[in-house]
This record gives C-alpha cells, structure tokens and sequence, in this order.
C-alpha cells in the first residue's frame, strides 16, 4: 500500500466534489445500517434464551453507532488521508463483528467496506482488505471446534465470503471510475468554459470596435463639419455676414443631427428597462424608449403569447432581450426608420417576428439572405437553443427579418 496516499490525492479532488457520492453512497450507507439493524433485532429473542447472544447484540449496536460517526466524518473530511484512516476504520470495526456472528445481514457492511476501501485509496487496498477478511475467517472456522474434516473443508467454506467481498471490490472500481470520468468530464467543461469567455471577450472587442469606427464615420463626420462650417463662417463673417450666416446655419443642423445620433447610440446601447413589467407591457415600454430616438415602432402581441410571457419570467425576459437587440440593430446597421414587432403562439411556441426597413447603405452593405451575426445575436440564439428554440435573422427584399422560436420551456 505504498502508493495508497499518493493515489488518494485523486479521491480528495473527486469525492470533495459537489456530484461526489452525495446521492449514491449515503443511500448504500443507510441501507447497510438498517441491515445490520435488522441483524441486531434477530438477536434479541436469541437473548433472552441464550445469554451469550447478549456480547454480540450490544456489538452489533454499538457497531451500527460507530459506522454512521466514521461514515459522518468521511464525508466532511477534505484531506485524502483521513477518509483513508475512516475506510481503513470502518474495516477493522465490520470485520470482527461480522465474523462472530452470522455472515448473513453483517455482509453488507463488509462489502461497502472494501469498496469505500478502494475508492479511498486504491485497488491494492481492496485485494489486501478481501484478503486480510478472508484469512481471519478461515482462522475462525479453524478454531471454532465446528465440524471441518480438513482445511480444504474450512476454505470451502470462507469461499462464499471472499466472493461477496470481491463484489466490494468491483463496486470501489466501478465508483472509482464514475468519479474519474467526472473528473475529466469537468475538466473537459472547464476548458470549453475558458474558450467560451476567450471567445466572448474576442468578440466583445470587436464589437467594440466596429462601435467606435461607427462613432467615428457618424458622429465624427458631423462634427467635423460643425467645425469646418463655424471656422469657415468666423473668416467671412466681415466681408460676406450672410454667408457667414448660412454656414452657421448648416453648423447648427449638422450639430443637432450629432446630438440625434448620439441619444440614438445611449437609448440603443443602454435601454430603459422596468423590471416589474412582462409580456407586451414590457416590450411596449422598450420601444417607447426607442420612439425617443425617432425611431417608429409598431408592437403586436396576441393575447395568447401576453398570457405566456406573463405568466414566464425567464421566456418574457429572453424575448425583451431579443427586441432590444434587434431595436439596437435596426438603429445602428439597418439605420431604420420603421421596425414592425409582433409576438403570437404557433403550436405552442413563442413566436416572436421583428421587421425593419434598411437605408439605402445599409441595402449595399448587406447581401439578401441569412445574415452574419454579431455577439448580441449568437448570444440570443444560444440562450434560444438552450430553451429548444431557434433564432432566425435574414434579409428579405429591402427589410430585414428577425425571428425568434421558443419551446416556453427554459
């Protein structure tokens, strides 16, 4: 058993775990210690008759005590070392007992024993544990005086016992290995995690900036002849005061259409959002924050899908996202005027339809078809995906179409 501690350190990561045996082994643990419950309960007509029985019923009682205190501190202990100190506890405890009595109810305590054995520190561990069992057994039966013609008749019949025990061992190996797969089924979920948040953060930066390359081709641009214009009008004021009066004319224009942009950019990037409100209250009051940008927005909701998003908080909320990412959308790359809303049920899905008309840059920019999406855009269709649902976002003639499909169950 040399390499017994080394190997637990592998048990310390995996049954610490929140899977661990937190459903599987306190249920064998519970069922062994009503049998040895009910072996203890057989004894008592036995003792009223035989006094003898009287040593082993207030063993079994006391071990039936013992086994649920060690099993307790197995499984809060953190350090492999001390679960391994319990198992190999838990063994010294069962095996007297158990080989005093009668094999019968007392071995299933053995058997998780040694399977607790294995999984605690390894599979040498469970062999040594069967064996050492095995052999005090066979003593027993040699010096019991009971009727063995020979040895080979006293193996014969510790036989049975070195089975069951080996039964213990195949159920060590078999957690063992559930509790490896975990393992590398969550170190597996931590990479894909950590190429997750890479990826995000890859194309949070490139959302950030296609932004900042929009700001600067709209806003930059307008206040760029906001400046152009005023210096212009500040070297003509003298000789020419009405030209000088028209260029500060077109300054003013060019900084309101600025202004206008940006509160289109705030209401898109930041929309008002009030939480207490679902179904079409909700996503009537985020395209009335939208109407502020000169944005017209026209909703429909069936009653149908109102009574459904109203009545589900996670479906209405994935919803009100998927509006407030298409509204984004049609302000920033569609530079939409209009954008139809409509929320209805089709064989029981949610099924929510957003349409928007496209400038005439937008229409040279974008091909007809399924369109490439944004972060915004992936991240509305994986949550829809995780719902059973679908997302849909293509261009249609000179609108732009996005659809939404959810199971209503997330």
């Amino acid at each position: 058993m040399s390499d017994s501690l080394a190997s637990s350190s592998f048990s310390s990561t995996v049954t610490g775990g929140p899977a661990g045996h937190r459903r599987i082994l306190p249920a064998l643990q519970l069922l062994v210690l009503l049998s040895l419950g009910f072996s203890a309960y057989g004894l008592v007509p036995r003792v009223r008759t035989d006094a003898s029985h009287a040593a082993l019923l207030v063993g079994w009682a006391l071990l039936v005590v013992l086994l649920a205190a060690a099993w307790a501190v197995r499984a809060r202990a953190r350090r492999p070392q001390v679960r391994a100190a319990v198992s190999l506890l838990v063994i010294a405890l069962a095996t007297p007992v158990a080989l005093l009595g009668t094999v019968g109810f007392t071995a299933p305590v053995l058997i998780l024993a040694v399977a607790l054995t294995v999984l605690d520190i390894n599979a040498s561990a469970g062999y040594v544990a069967t064996a050492c069992i095995s052999v005090l057994g066979l003593v027993l039966v040699l010096v019991s005086g009971a009727p063995a013609p020979d040895v080979v008749d006293a193996v014969l019949m510790v036989a049975p016992l070195a089975v069951l025990l080996l039964f213990g061992v195949a159920l060590g190996l078999a957690l063992r290995g559930y509790e490896e797969r975990l393992a590398q089924d969550a170190e597996v979920i931590a990479r894909l995690r950590h190429a997750a948040e890479t990826e995000k953060e890859l194309l949070l930066a490139d959302e950030r900036t296609r932004s900042a390359r929009d700001l600067h081709d709209g806003l930059g641009h307008r206040l760029t002849l906001v400046s152009m214009s005023l210096e212009y009008a500040e070297r003509i004021r003298v000789r020419d005061p009405q030209a000088a009066w028209t260029e500060i004319g077109e300054a003013r224009d060019a900084a309101h259409g600025a202004l206008t942009e940006m509160r289109t950019w705030v209401r898109a990037l930041s929309p008002v959002r009030d939480p207490s409100a679902r179904g079409a209250a909700a996503l009537e009051a985020i395209a009335e924050s939208f109407r502020g940008t000169g944005l017209a927005v026209q909703v429909t909701v069936a009653d149908c899908a109102d009574a459904r998003l109203t009545a589900d908080e996670v479906l209405s909320l994935q919803v009100y996202r998927t509006v407030q990412e298409g509204l984004t959308n049609a302000l920033r790359h569609s530079r939409a005027r209009t954008v139809d809303i409509r929320a209805d049920l089709a064989d029981g899905d949610v099924i929510l339809s957003m349409s928007n008309d496209m400038d005439e840059l937008a229409r040279a920019r974008v091909p007809q078809g399924p369109a490439e999406p944004g972060f915004g855009l992936r991240s509305i269709a994986d949550r829809a995906e995780l719902c059973g649902g679908s997302l849909r976002a293509d261009r249609e003639g000179d609108r732009f179409v996005l659809e939404l499909r959810l199971r209503g169950v997330c």
